[in-house]
């Protein structure tokens, strides 16, 4: 995971550009994390990655579950989720343990 931080102070570091200069605050998102715009490319992100939704220790619960012969559908039903969520789950296991 890509640091949105510097480490030596609190100051936001541009994901696009790597500038740790001329970063301003630009509102927040509709979940309330704060956005930046980077003055140097004018792009706007936010520090906080929120690359997965659910939680890994379930990711990795229903891709042992698969292993061990559940059907997609059950698992989806375990969980609470779209089974197509648990489609995506199982395939990007498969493409990190490859």
């Amino acid at each position: 995971m890509q640091q949105c931080f510097d480490t030596t102070s609190s100051n936001p570091i541009c994901p696009a550009c790597h500038s740790k200069h001329r970063q301003t605050k630009a509102g927040h998102t509709t979940s309330g994390i704060q956005r930046y715009q980077c003055q140097d490319c004018k792009r706007h992100y936010c520090t906080e990655n929120r690359r997965y939704r659910y939680p890994l220790d379930i990711r990795q619960q229903a891709a042992g579950l698969h292993a061990n012969g559940s059907s997609l559908r059950e698992i989806a039903r375990t969980f609470s989720v779209n089974h197509q969520t648990v489609v995506n789950w199982i395939r990007s296991d498969e493409d990190q343990s490859s």
